[in-house]
């Protein structure tokens, strides 16, 4: 038995009590959450020794693939789907354990910048691998072709996503 198998049973369940009920995309949407929280799972395990949750490790991947390994705070929370109140959360634990800095921007002290340290950078080029490693798993048994058909899939999604709002 599929963990999903109670939750395709309760779409079901739904669809009988309300016909016009789209089980189909309801299903997919719900795969999708089932397939981010075990993949958010998978990420937590192999980040744990390292005092990492997900969210400081998205922080941490992100400074180190952009330019200077710097970002203002706004375009680091958007890179990282985190709310502000969240995103200060995870920067003063980062902070706090040396990874991360803020600063201000020359000339206009309003706009915080983060930026990587040595530390941050050795600690993120330790973790990356591992990291990739139990997550990518999702995908094996995938050919090449599989691969770029889900991406062109994920992408028209989000398109939707940005034309519909």
């Amino acid at each position: 038995m599929s963990s999903f198998d109670a939750t395709r049973k309760r779409l079901k369940t739904i669809h009988s009590r309300v016909p016009d009920f789209p089980e189909e995309l309801m299903r997919l949407l719900r795969m999708t959450y089932h397939i981010q929280k075990r993949m958010k799972d998978l990420s937590n395990a192999a980040l744990r020794k390292y005092d990492l949750v997900d969210a400081s490790y998205m922080v941490l991947a992100v400074l180190y693939g952009s330019e200077d390994e710097t970002s203002t705070a706004s375009t680091l929370g958007e890179a990282c789907m985190e709310k502000p109140a969240n995103l200060t959360r995870v920067c003063n634990d980062l902070e706090s354990q040396g990874l991360i800095v803020r600063g201000t921007r020359p000339g206009d002290r309003r706009c915080v910048m983060i930026t990587l340290t040595d530390s941050g950078r050795a600690l993120i080029a330790q973790v990356l691998p591992e990291v990739w490693t139990s997550t990518t798993r999702a995908y094996d048994g995938y050919s090449q072709e599989d691969v770029r058909q889900l991406e062109n899939l994920f992408k028209r999604q989000l398109d939707n996503f940005e034309t519909n709002t």
